[in-house]
């Protein structure tokens, strides 16, 4: 892997100070567009706003999910074409090895996802132990709404894979990365990158403690972010994002319809 001194070397002052100033702005327009798109989509759809899945087809949920990240992708767009800076995200054409690093950085998240699940039962433990505090897992609100309306799980699979993983990644590994990485080098930028991934999680949250799942999408982060600079193609993890996503929208569907054939 071959690297440009501008993305190895830390840079002056003005250059972090603009880059994480930019990086913000990014995230932030991020969900501003997504928020905007996802109140079109809904208009356009016939859906009351805020989704919910007991009173909304799942077919139509998912449509506005998928339009909301239509948003998404272009704050990530807007912001490389109005910088004229498309150098930032390390953009080529996937070839037959990008499968694999795909491969690898699906089980690399599978791993790191095990690892996170046991220092958060941990930490919960000692925190009930320590102060009588009682600690539950952050649980997406999709996730929530599907165990109701289990067929909802199928089709964000293909959101998932098609607008999610590309959308996030994108924003997250190719704009916000790229512009930390080119401020503070590679190793600062994965993990700072990962820091706000992981944080802006907080609004996918519907139950639970915030700082579980904010921990287990931080550390997915570091896993996408170390593929994406080791294979330098954002398809990479794109592509492992998307199928984390809809892997566990499947195995959830699974689940949700195996209770519901349970006797008793």
């Amino acid at each position: 892997m071959a690297l440009s001194p501008p993305y190895v070397s830390v840079a002056d002052g003005r250059t972090i100070t603009e880059s994480v100033v930019r990086a913000l702005a990014v995230v932030a327009g991020a969900f501003l567009f997504a928020g905007v798109f996802s109140s079109l989509g809904a208009a356009l759809l016939g859906v009351p706003v805020p989704l919910d899945a007991s009173s909304t087809s799942a077919g139509l949920y998912a449509a506005v999910n998928a339009i909301s990240f239509v948003g998404f992708i272009l704050a990530g767009v807007v912001y490389l074409r109005v910088r004229d800076d498309r150098s930032l995200v390390y953009l080529r054409r996937p070839g037959p090895s990008d499968l694999g690093w795909a491969v690898v950085g699906l089980v690399g998240i599978l791993l790191g996802s095990l690892a996170m699940g046991a220092v958060v039962q941990l930490l919960s433990a000692l925190a009930e132990t320590l102060f009588g505090v009682t600690v539950e897992s952050g649980q997406n609100s999709i996730v929530t709404q599907g165990r109701d309306n289990p067929v909802l799980f199928l089709y964000m699979v293909p959101v998932a894979l098609f607008f999610v993983g590309p959308a996030e990644e994108l924003v997250f590994r190719g704009v916000v990365q790229g512009l930390f990485r080119r401020a503070f080098g590679v190793v600062p930028g994965v993990a700072l990158a990962s820091l706000l991934f992981g944080l802006g999680h907080y609004l996918a949250i519907s139950s639970g403690s915030a700082w579980t799942y904010i921990l287990t999408a931080g550390a997915l982060g570091l896993v996408l972010g170390a593929v994406y600079e080791y294979t330098e193609s954002l398809a990479v993890p794109a592509l492992a994002h998307g199928l984390w996503n809809a892997g566990l929208f499947v195995v959830n569907y699974y689940v949700a319809t195996t209770a519901a054939t349970l006797p008793g």
